[in-house]
């Protein structure tokens, strides 16, 4: 009886120990085809990404009207959404701010009607009166959007002010008003700024006329 008994465990532990290898080959091809699932996986999302175009980085950009013009350097742009509005209430000095029409002031970038002009203060203060003036009689009530940079030293913005096809900043200079002022790199409208300042100077408008060379 004793030997039967001994025989069936043998025959027992023989099976139990079959049935664990073949459960761990059955695992381990299980785990080969996980990973050669999950590289196809990986294969195809690496095989999405070449696809995909290279997204360009974003630009700050910020939407307005034309609101009003109180100096030759910088306009003033309402903004009609109250809570795009409050976002710079945090950033932008007192100066650059007015809460009660909703406005933030924009500094224009490469120009200065200011410091383009010599020639006297009477005639210089005609000049800038009358850029501001020009400004704001043909872009009034327009929509506009501004390329800008923060300036957190001076807490304003500084920008490229377009409205449709319009580059403010481009007519300044195109119509005598501004020279183009280049910082220490060409801005990527640098051949743009150039052209508009080589055709001021031809058609002799503004600070280019004949008189005040």
């Amino acid at each position: 009886m004793s030997f039967y008994r001994i025989l069936l465990m043998a025959i027992f532990f023989l099976f139990g120990s079959l049935g664990g290898q073949i459960l761990e080959v059955r695992a381990e091809e299980g785990f080969f085809k996980t990973e050669t699932i999950r590289q196809k996986l990986f294969g195809r999302m690496d095989d999405r990404k070449k696809l995909k175009p290279l997204r360009t980085v974003s630009e700050n950009i910020l939407i307005g009207v034309f609101s009003r013009v109180t100096d030759s350097e910088s306009v003033w742009v309402r903004i009609e959404n109250r809570s795009e509005y409050r976002k710079w209430t945090f950033k932008l000095s007192k100066k650059n701010l007015n809460l009660s029409r909703q406005e933030v002031r924009v500094w224009f970038k490469y120009v200065s009607p200011k410091l383009s002009i010599s020639h006297g203060k009477e005639y210089n203060e005609w000049f800038r009166k009358k850029a501001a003036f020009e400004m704001q009689k043909i872009f009034y009530n327009r929509q506009v959007r501004i390329n800008y940079d923060f300036s957190e030293k001076l807490f304003r913005l500084d920008g490229m002010v377009w409205t449709g096809d319009t580059n403010i900043n481009v007519w300044l200079i195109r119509n005598g008003w501004s020279f183009y002022l280049l910082e220490n790199e060409p801005p990527p409208e640098h051949e743009e700024l150039l052209a508009a300042e080589n055709e001021a100077k031809q058609l002799q408008v503004g600070l280019w006329k004949a008189e005040l060379q």
